[in-house]
């Protein structure tokens, strides 16, 4: 897989930052996309490019040669330790020769600001809570951008869900006087099935902040995991090893770190109902097809798991104008059940939110869990019985 050095031109107020790339006798091309007010801030560097292909092309074995200017300190972490860490969750990728011609460990002279992600969702909201809302954080790692990028978290409906997304966004960043950095990418057609976005999404979103690094010096990376649930080992998300993997993407431009794991799911749920912003923008919804009119649908794994939590918490009614409380109810029996019986390790954290709160569980979810283990219970006897026969004859 050879990389071209970057190119850049401008397309109607977009500016475009475009890397060919030769592979099995084919050129294609990686670009990102952004208004070009925020030009000044596009680094000429080929990082981003790196970090956005190199689980690709470690799925296919395929060595990197790349023309354009490298960080160092990405170099050597790419060149061999982040390597090794992906291949102890994704055992299928394969260790690959990254070939550089031009290394640098030049440091911008531009003044650069600190950047999160910004999807609405429990995490992002999080890190506005800590980052922003906050008055004790310290200046340097006070939050001065915001960032809504498209790499492959909007599924198939790709940019049109990409940009309906953004905009209903837009008046939520506007009340919060932060600049709200849009970016488009092409970044999701060079990932497959098995490396598609919950497994991949740590270095496809750190690549726009290495593109941003000329004015970004800081990236906070929202966790999805708290400190206890962190490890390295085979999985499908690699969230469970942010806290390792993004030391490893940063440069000496661009500091990239992992917060918020020092809550529970639930314990930021409760952080960010503090918030009086998310009470109309929190949109936790995977349903892109949600056509109920609110921003979300109500009856998803992730609406039901954030509803669920709001409830045990007393915090459901401040949220009634953004989600449909009639539909949580046709639900809400059936998914506690699943909280009593799951070993989902978030799923547990909603359990003992609900120890810790003395709550009450719906009499009709307890008769359906105990319905439940006594079916459970009839099966065991049933098998082992069968066993029994069995072993006699």
């Amino acid at each position: 897989m050879k990389i071209g050095a970057p190119k850049f031109f401008e397309k109607g107020d977009q500016l475009i930052y475009q890397v060919d790339i030769e592979l099995d006798n084919t050129v294609q091309s990686l670009w990102y996309s952004l208004n070009s007010t925020h030009k000044d801030m596009v680094s000429d560097r080929s990082d981003a490019a790196l970090v956005a292909l190199l689980i690709p092309a470690m799925e296919k074995g395929e060595d990197m040669y790349i023309e354009g200017q490298i960080s160092e300190s990405l170099f050597y972490s790419v060149s061999g330790p982040l390597q090794d860490l992906l291949r102890l969750m994704f055992p299928f990728l394969k260790n690959i020769t990254v070939s550089v011609t031009n290394l640098t460990d030049e440091v911008y002279t531009t003044k650069r600001g600190v950047l999160t992600g910004f999807s609405g969702g429990i995490d992002s909201y999080c890190v506005l809570a800590d980052h922003y809302f906050d008055p004790k954080v310290p200046e340097s790692y006070k939050l001065t951008h915001l960032l809504f990028n498209n790499v492959g978290s909007h599924g198939d409906k790709g940019s049109e869900l990409f940009n309906k997304r953004y905009s209903r966004l837009t008046s939520t960043t506007r009340d919060l006087k932060l600049p709200f950095v849009q970016v488009d990418s092409n970044v999701d057609s060079f990932y497959s099935h098995r490396t598609w976005f919950q497994p991949t999404h740590t270095l496809r979103n750190t690549s726009v902040a290495l593109l941003l690094q000329k004015g970004i010096g800081t990236y906070l990376y929202a966790s999805a995991y708290s400190f206890a649930d962190v490890f390295i080992g085979p999985t499908e998300d690699i969230a469970y090893a942010d806290l390792v993997i993004l030391p490893m993407l940063s440069t000496r431009n661009l500091e990239a770190r992992s917060v918020g794991s020092a809550y529970t799911r639930s314990g930021k749920t409760i952080r960010v109902a503090t918030i009086p912003e998310s009470y109309t923008s929190l949109d936790v919804c995977i349903n892109s097809d949600n056509r109920t009119g609110e921003i979300n649908c109500s009856s998803c794994w992730k609406c039901l798991r954030t509803l669920a939590t709001l409830e045990i918490a007393g915090k459901l009614h401040l949220y009634a104008g953004i989600f449909n409380l009639d539909v949580y109810k046709k639900h809400r029996n059936a998914y506690f059940v699943k909280v009593l019986t799951s070993d989902d390790v978030l799923m547990m954290d909603i359990a003992m939110l609900a120890k810790k709160k003395n709550f009450a569980f719906p009499k009709k979810s307890l008769l359906m869990y105990k319905t439940r283990l006594y079916k459970l219970d009839n099966f065991i006897k049933r098998a082992y019985h069968k066993v029994l026969r069995t072993v006699k004859r």
